[in-house]
């Protein structure tokens, strides 16, 4: 076991190394990830407990959720549910089979400090639930490895894994998370989306990417379809909603100006496109998400 005074920094200062006897732990200056592998958490199973860190709780299998009290969100494929609690709120992890999961504590001040480069207050998370991509956990078991192994400079590679996983919590917790597996291994395609991205404001055509891909139109409809499983419109127009999700979510630009933002030629034409593919006007949409 990692240094029980670095494990009592993140978990509290009654925490034991029996209450940890069936949990892995791999701890690396203010980030811990500790994982349930011989049984359950003896600490996380005590009444109204709480931790001086951050934590999230990531559940790997779809069959525990019901150990959480309701799912109030929409997990998408691909994602994993997560929730998020902030420090010294009582808490206690239930249910007997309540052990397909892993939860990251994320030093108090160290959190705060990095999530106030996207927010202009601290959050305060009271059990919130957010859907986390896939793609992290191969990030969290190198975080895992390294930790293990006191590899030569692992101080360095640590420090880089335990900046790389707050920021994906924090963008996935803002809905700005993104998954890996969206991005084309085809550079041409690739090159096309990271255009998409930079310009999306503006007209694009399916003529102007493939020039941009150096391929010929039909060419680059049938790499991009094989590659994507989406023609170049369909993604062009998934991207735009996608950003004006975000945008509309947070409450900074008017809808007209929202339906600029995104490549929309009118209001009336995003409002049409965002009914038909999301099933709700923006209006009602921003609205489910109230300031």
């Amino acid at each position: 076991m990692h240094s029980i005074d670095k494990i009592k920094s993140l978990v509290g200062e009654n925490v034991t190394k029996e209450d940890l006897r069936y949990v892995d732990c791999y701890v690396y200056d203010k980030i811990g990830i500790f994982i349930p592998s011989m049984g359950q958490c003896q600490y996380a199973i005590k009444p109204d407990h709480t931790h001086p860190s951050y934590m999230f709780i990531i559940y790997f299998d779809p069959t525990t959720y019901g150990s959480v009290n309701s799912v109030d969100i929409e997990i998408p494929d691909n994602y994993y549910l997560s929730i998020a609690l902030s420090p010294q709120i009582k808490h206690q992890d239930t249910g007997p089979d309540l052990l397909h999961y892993y939860c990251i504590l994320i030093d108090k001040q160290y959190f705060e400090s990095q999530y106030l480069l996207y927010a202009s207050s601290v959050p305060q998370f009271n059990s919130l639930q957010f859907p986390l991509c896939h793609d992290i956990l191969k990030t969290l078991n190198i975080f895992a490895f390294e930790s293990n192994k006191e590899m030569k400079n692992s101080d360095i590679t640590l420090t880089a894994q335990s900046t790389i996983i707050t920021h994906w919590l924090i963008r996935s917790i803002l809905q700005e998370n993104y998954d890996l597996r969206s991005i084309s291994s085809n550079y041409g395609i690739a090159r096309a989306q990271h255009y998409i991205e930079q310009h999306l404001d503006e007209s694009i055509t399916v003529n102007s990417l493939a020039a941009l891909s150096n391929m010929s139109v039909a060419h680059f409809n049938r790499v991009f379809k094989k590659e994507m499983n989406m023609t170049p419109i369909d993604y062009l127009i998934d991207i735009r909603l996608t950003r004006a999700k975000k945008l509309l979510r947070r409450y900074d630009h008017s809808i007209t100006e929202i339906s600029l933002k995104c490549g929309f030629n009118s209001n009336a034409h995003f409002s049409s496109t965002f009914q038909k593919k999301i099933g709700i006007t923006p209006t009602e949409y921003r609205n489910s998400y109230p300031q």
